[in-house]
């Protein structure tokens, strides 16, 4: 059972490391405004737009051809099946989800509290306690968000949903050439055969920018 989370906390802190080297964060809020992320990868520069409605319906298609595959393939679990696989081991992946929903309550009555305070123009030494504390939660929600991504990453949820952002990432991704916007990859397989990093930049970005706008599992 050691041995399981010291190998789960090692995956945790690879992402964080990965995500902190390929996001800046500083940067990223500014961009989002303008509808696309722009990038530098081995001396060229890349572009991710919002996807079109046509991009959107293609990459719902891909999504369901690639889950009724899995889902016809009996080597490939639900996250419901993991989740209970899991909890005879000894880690409760609900309590997780509850425990993440309880925060995410205490958030909101945190953000009431220094609204109020704001409006009432309390001094900031009223209002930094509740900036910190929110800050704190939003730090415990993403260490339960990583713990839950590195148990769950071989459901067939989990798979699908890096299927829909690495081909949205695909068809979404542009790149400089002769000071004009290209497609980055010709076909699927091209971005497949890219290097990683470049893949992993391209993905988080396309996923940071359309939250909420792709169906996911």
């Amino acid at each position: 059972m050691e041995q399981d989370k010291k190998k789960i906390n090692e995956e945790i802190q690879k992402i964080k490391t990965k995500v902190q080297k390929i996001i800046d964060f500083d940067r990223i809020e500014e961009l989002l405004m303008n509808n696309k992320v722009e990038f530098d990868y081995d001396e060229v520069k890349y572009k991710v737009d919002r996807p079109s409605f046509k991009q959107k319906q293609e990459v719902n298609d891909k999504r369901m051809e690639k889950y009724t595959l899995l889902l016809q393939n009996e080597k490939f679990l639900l996250e419901e099946d993991l989740i209970k696989l899991y909890k005879k081991r000894g880690i409760d992946i609900e309590a997780m989800n509850k425990n993440y929903d309880e925060m995410e309550k205490q958030k909101s009555n945190l953000l009431f509290e220094l609204g109020k305070a704001i409006k009432d123009k309390k001094p900031e030494s009223v209002l930094q306690p509740y900036r910190d504390e929110i800050s704190k939660l939003n730090t415990q929600q993403e260490e339960i968000a990583m713990r839950k991504a590195v148990l769950l990453d071989s459901s067939i949820e989990s798979q699908i949903n890096i299927y829909t952002y690495s081909y949205l990432a695909y068809l979404i991704t542009e790149k400089s050439v002769n000071n004009k916007w290209v497609r980055a990859w010709d076909n699927y397989d091209s971005f497949l055969n890219s290097e990683e990093t470049l893949i992993t930049t391209a993905v988080m970005h396309a996923s940071l920018l359309t939250k909420n706008e792709v169906p996911i599992f």
